[in-house]
């Protein structure tokens, strides 16, 4: 199941707005088939490991981080490719919460004669395809909050200059991130003061180009702006202050970050990742449209008052804070990668 897991997480970046699967077919104790999947390549991992194992797969184990599907989809039933295939016996970490399978995969299985365990290292399959699982049960993108900051909390000195606060090591793992998401979304805050590019520079493949998202609520964004220089960005604006070449988009009517994350959704948005300034931070935070917050702790001290991670008028009350939950933190370089979950009770 662990190699499965592995597996599952080639699939980052070319399986949305499909599922991180991985499947792993054993014939007594030999590894004879393997699969994860992609949405281009269209076939399931159970289907392309059953299908590599031949005739070893009868009688054989199939590991696999996900139920497999029952129903007739973009391809056939895996389900049905597995019973066909002769597996005797399907261990499957989690039940897939689309409605359209939610345990009909296991029934059709179970039904068939096969023997189906479920449970195996569910946490972890589920941590690994954490934004599929949310996007199904929540119909809104997973969102990750990215940070970069220094020791005492700011994101940039008090003249504006962040590049680069955080180190190589700690920007190369950030890009990574960025790969996995299908959306980047900043403030007109962001663009003014660092005019970035906002591209995916990890040099990993993904599937589709990287939808970037720009919230402008005051109409400051240029359409002179380098973020223009490639294609695939939508503005979201009250004011329709500028019109920009057709490869981009302008939406006139709402800044609201619930409904430009509903937005983001319609466009088959899995993952949404969030690189802004404070107060858009804050805000996205406290609206609930962050699940995840990944910050990079660099080894400096700026001082000052201006310029922290987190601006807004934020709480007035202890009782009010918004929890985090699920730490992990490790060394990245010379800076610490801290990885937290909000807690949805917020």
């Amino acid at each position: 199941m662990r190699r499965a897991i592995e597996l599952s997480a080639k699939g980052r970046g070319v399986a949305s707005p499909g599922a991180l699967v991985g499947a792993v077919v054993v014939q007594g104790t030999e590894v004879v088939g393997e699969g994860f999947y992609t949405w281009d390549g269209l076939e399931h991992a159970e289907a392309q490991a059953v299908a590599l194992a031949g005739d070893r797969a009868r009688g054989a184990t199939l590991y696999v981080t996900m139920e497999p599907c029952s129903h007739q989809g973009r391809t056939p039933p895996c389900a049905n490719a597995v019973i066909e295939a002769g597996i005797s016996r399907i261990v499957a970490a989690s039940q897939d919460p689309n409605p359209k399978v939610d345990g009909n995969g296991f029934e059709t299985l179970k039904s068939a004669g096969l023997t189906v365990e479920t449970g195996l290292l569910q946490d972890v399959a589920e941590r690994v395809n954490e934004a599929f699982v949310h996007s199904v049960r929540n119909k809104r993108p997973f969102g990750i909050l990215k940070i970069a900051m220094t020791f005492d909390g700011k994101i940039a000195t008090e003249s504006g200059e962040s590049q680069w606060i955080s180190s190589e090591q700690s920007r190369f793992r950030a890009m990574e991130i960025r790969n996995g998401a299908d959306a980047l979304l900043t403030g007109s805050g962001t663009i003014l003061h660092d005019d970035p590019l906002m591209t995916d520079r990890s040099g990993r493949p993904r599937r589709r180009p990287l939808l970037r998202a720009v919230i402008d609520r005051r109409g400051r964004v240029s359409p002179h702006a380098q973020i223009f220089t490639e294609p695939g960005v939508v503005v979201y604006t009250k004011l329709p202050h500028m019109e920009l070449d057709p490869q981009h988009e302008v939406v006139v009517g709402t800044t609201d970050l619930v409904d430009v994350a509903q937005d983001l959704a319609r466009r088959e948005v899995q993952t949404l990742m969030l690189e802004c300034g404070p107060d858009l931070a804050f805000d996205a935070v406290s609206r609930g449209i962050v699940d995840k917050i990944v910050t990079f702790v660099a080894p400096k001290i700026l001082g000052g008052r201006e310029i922290p991670a987190f601006g807004a008028p934020g709480v007035g009350k202890l009782s009010e804070a918004i929890e985090l939950e699920d730490w992990n933190v490790e060394q990245v370089g010379p800076d610490l990668m801290m990885t937290a979950y909000v807690h949805r009770n917020h």
